[in-house]
């Protein structure tokens, strides 16, 4: 353990005395902080309002939608993650929140999704494994894209429909990622991600790039992937191509006891610009809710999203965490339209 984790443990890690181990003052812990990481519940008379959080949660959950996006907490909270993303799966969701999160995080996760529409439709697995040790976050991840097609002639009526919908073809990526953080200010951090990917018979480079804001118990945070709109060729000869637009997203979050362990955390993400998907055009809304119990052993969470664009196409989404042997066995389930419908299963250890 080196001598600043030492002192963080001892809730003594002030910038002064981290200077003196040798290191650099982390960006989102003072002594404040520090002792807000060792509470790991909230007085008994913030029950009541985990309850409350819960029950809305879950009430709410039947306008979510589930996507074919890694993440067992994130798609368990129905994709509201941008503005909390602490574990190794923010190396997709949001890589500068690393700097808010465990000082080191393993995850390995797997699952599926099954997509209405032309393309790899009976199903597409999704499957992660991460490795975060701020400021740098490794991944390697598999999921379910939709990727544009181009146009085709223009027709009209129903027809025209059709072909519109077709254009839209869902496919499995494979990607290796590396997220690399920096400081810019006492309570912001940005970073880049450049990617390798691998999608139907090609291969090429992308990169996202991110950026978190957290002030005590609230956290802004906006992700950009795909910058280069990266295309793939979708069989030997290269004729058929499907591109992956640029996707720009935006979440906040509040903490009952960010920077800190927190009982109850809420959250918001939304969508700057619309997706394509088998189903029509979305520009998503999305809220959720984790809640802990019995001494953090237990994580229950829910969310709800739907699009802001055209019909919401919503579906049921919850998750749970149970912690054993120091990890953390994760799982989400998400059911509702026919083609919206994804599970995951997870191991997570953080420390």
């Amino acid at each position: 353990m080196t001598a600043f984790q030492t002192a963080e443990y001892d809730g003594l890690a002030t910038p002064k005395r981290f200077a003196q181990a040798g290191g650099r003052a982390h960006p989102f812990r003072n002594p404040v902080v520090l002792q807000a990481q060792k509470q790991h519940f909230m007085p008994s008379n913030t029950f009541n309002r985990s309850l409350f959080a819960v029950v809305l949660s879950l009430a709410l959950s039947t306008l979510a939608e589930a996507q074919s996006s890694v993440g067992v907490r994130a798609n368990g909270m129905g994709g509201a993650f941008v503005g909390v993303a602490d574990d190794g799966t923010a190396v997709y969701w949001n890589p500068a929140g690393l700097a808010t999160g465990a000082l080191a995080s393993v995850n390995l996760e797997f699952g599926e999704f099954k997509p209405d529409g032309p393309g790899d439709r009976d199903g597409l697995n999704h499957g992660l494994v991460a490795i975060s040790l701020p400021p740098v976050g490794l991944a390697y991840y598999r999921q379910g894209v939709f990727g544009e097609r181009p146009p085709g002639p223009a027709v009209t009526g129903d027809q025209g429909r059709e072909e519109v919908r077709r254009s839209v073809h869902a496919f499995t990526t494979s990607t290796f990622a590396i997220s690399l953080l920096q400081s810019l200010t006492e309570y912001v951090v940005v970073s880049a991600t450049p990617k390798f990917v691998w999608g139907g018979e090609s291969f090429t480079v992308d990169v996202d790039a991110s950026a978190m804001l957290a002030i005590t118990r609230f956290r802004l945070g906006v992700t950009a992937r795909n910058l280069t709109t990266p295309s793939f060729a979708l069989d030997d000869s290269g004729a058929e191509e499907a591109e992956l637009a640029t996707e720009v997203r935006v979440g906040g979050g509040w903490g009952s006891a960010w920077p800190g362990h927190s009982r109850v955390v809420v959250a918001v993400d939304g969508d700057v610009v619309t997706r394509a998907t088998p189903s029509g055009e979305r520009r998503d809304l999305a809220a959720g809710v984790e809640t802990w119990w019995l001494a953090r052993r237990l994580g229950v969470r829910g969310g709800l999203r739907g699009s802001t664009v055209g019909e919401a196409r919503g579906v049921m989404t919850a998750g749970a965490s149970w912690m054993f042997s120091g990890m953390y066995l994760e799982g989400y389930w998400a059911g509702g339209d026919a083609g919206e419908r994804s599970w995951g299963l997870g191991l997570r250890y953080s420390f």
